[in-house]
């Protein structure tokens, strides 16, 4: 990949990160963002230091921050089926940033890398968790409840806070 490319990307989801700031007002995008942030600083010093690792650290970047704005959209949703349109896809941009960190640990020190599987598996099961509640939410009869609603964005601040627990200590 070409030092342009490379910098025109992370040029790219410096402009996304901006347009998630303007939401900051939310601790839950305020979160994202420290991640983000972290993220990003990763995939720069990837392209001094590591250049082989640059794709790699790009894809855990652009992959998150479809998370954070799939997570905004979830926040801002006016109406149920928005609200669950907009966590499906949160829950389909983790499953795809999770595949990466994944593979990402793989090639590390087996110590390392056995803790972070560990991890791993727990934001795995925070994941399945925020679905079933969302299942739960949409099996229940009549219309769904602000507390349904409440329970599901429980359920994705534990996964968040876990995923980001875990991508702080691997960057």
């Amino acid at each position: 990949m070409s030092t342009t490319t490379i910098d025109e990307q992370l040029a790219e989801a410096r402009r996304r990160i901006h347009r998630l700031q303007a939401n900051a007002a939310s601790p839950r995008i305020r979160r994202h963002l420290r991640a983000l942030q972290q993220e990003e600083a990763s995939a720069r010093a990837a392209t001094r230091q590591a250049p082989d690792d640059v794709e790699e650290k790009l894809g855990l970047l652009k992959t998150r921050l479809d998370v954070a704005e799939h997570s905004l959209a979830a926040d801002v949703a006016g109406d149920w089926a928005s609200f669950v349109a907009a966590v499906e896809a949160e829950l389909s941009s983790w499953d795809t940033y999770l595949e990466r960190l994944q593979t990402s640990v793989a090639a590390s020190a087996w110590k390392a890398r056995e803790q972070a599987e560990a991890t791993i598996s727990e934001i795995r099961s925070r994941r399945i968790a925020v679905d079933e509640r969302l299942a739960q939410a949409r099996a229940s009869a009549g219309a769904v409840s602000h507390e349904a609603r409440r329970r599901v964005t429980a359920a994705r601040d534990e996964l968040e806070e876990k995923a980001d627990d875990l991508s702080a200590n691997l960057t």
